[in-house]
């Protein structure tokens, strides 16, 4: 890892965060495996294998940008409502964030500094918009350990806040590209957190927010369904019974991502995969053409998703500094008036100015 090159700010995460301790809770006897999370869960749904080399073997995954700003952004929105005698001022949330700023996964200085003013720019607009009043706030990045149907689960929660009927609200932060109210309805992991909540503290959720930083805009519905919170129960069992009995096969799949695994290297699937095709290379030729043309197809569509949420970004700040041109490190992008934007290659180095110092 990277040593820090400014003095004073800023950390660098675990590539792979232990497991919290067990609180004293209600562990099946057939259950031999760890503290399970929502993040976990669905790394073992996805892929066994995967699980095993994250989990068990700890093999590091590659730092990522998107993972750091969120972190980064989460930790001074943490420091913003946490109980305290004196309310924080705004320059004491930008300072948090200035310390907490972890600066793995980026692809470059310029790409780091356009990070870390968009999150001052996401904090200075939160903190004007809900900074006056932390009243409802019940807890902030809430740990919990709970049994599951006997499985021990464990996870954060961003924020609870109390609702004037009594009951409890989940917020949870989320940065990047921006999504509608069906992600809301449907998210498994604030079924999850409705559960933990209901146990913690003997209340009735009354909702679920999505808070989408980047734009501002919560996302809220209503408590989801008992039906929802049985489905996964019924999800959280399924994968402990694979993870205590050890199954962990891979799952390779035919739309191309594992390709783009950080373990893609190191999986013998895929290298059976290649094996098998370089043994016989002439045979079914259409079927090949097809496959990698749905790769191509794969690949493409996650990068337009990739290039709409930096195009989203780029006119956030436009918007907001009254510009038309932002300069990058090897590019500029400039808004035509018909609000398309374009790039052009561009020569003179970027430096670090903005960035903590």
């Amino acid at each position: 890892m990277s040593q820090l090159s400014f003095t004073g700010f800023g950390k660098e995460p675990e590539a792979v965060p232990a497991a919290p301790p067990v609180a004293p809770v209600e562990v099946a006897p057939w259950y031999k495996g760890r503290v399970l999370s929502h993040s976990s869960i669905s790394t073992y749904r996805a892929c066994p294998l995967k699980w095993k080399f994250r989990y068990i073997d700890k093999v590091p995954d590659k730092p990522r940008s998107f993972f750091s700003f969120g972190k980064s952004v989460h930790a001074g929105l943490e420091f913003l409502f946490e109980k305290r005698e004196t309310r924080p001022t705004l320059d004491d949330m930008l300072t948090q964030f200035r310390a907490q700023w972890l600066r793995e996964g980026y692809e470059s200085p310029a790409q780091e500094k356009w990070f870390f003013q968009e999150g001052e720019r996401i904090l200075r607009g939160f903190y004007a918009k809900h900074g006056a009043d932390n009243s409802k706030v019940l807890e902030v990045e809430l740990k919990f350990t709970i049994s599951v149907e006997g499985v021990p689960v464990t996870g954060y929660i961003d924020r609870v806040d109390n609702t004037p009927k009594g009951g409890l609200a989940i917020v949870d932060y989320k940065t990047g590209k921006a999504f509608d109210k069906s992600r809301v309805r449907t998210d498994p992991q604030l079924t999850l957190y409705q559960i933990a909540c209901a146990k913690l503290f003997g209340k009735t959720v009354e909702s679920v927010t999505l808070y989408h930083l980047n734009s501002l805009t919560p996302l809220t519905v209503p408590a989801h369904a008992p039906k929802m919170e049985e489905d996964v129960k019924a999800m959280v069992v399924e994968a402990a019974h694979g993870i205590s009995d050890q199954v962990f096969e891979a799952k390779p799949d035919e739309r191309g991502v594992c390709q783009y695994c950080d373990y893609a290297q190191i999986c013998p699937a895929l290298a059976a995969r290649k094996k098998s095709a370089t043994a016989t290379p002439t045979s079914k030729p259409i079927s090949a053409i097809a496959d990698r043309f749905g790769k191509i197809e794969t690949r493409i569509r996650e990068l337009e998703g990739e290039r709409d949420e930096m195009a989203d970004a780029l006119r956030a700040q436009m918007k907001m500094t009254d510009a038309t041109r932002i300069d990058g490190e090897h590019f500029h992008v400039e808004m035509k008036p018909s609000g398309v934007l374009e790039s052009k290659v561009q020569e003179p180095t970027a430096s670090a100015e903005g960035l903590p110092s």
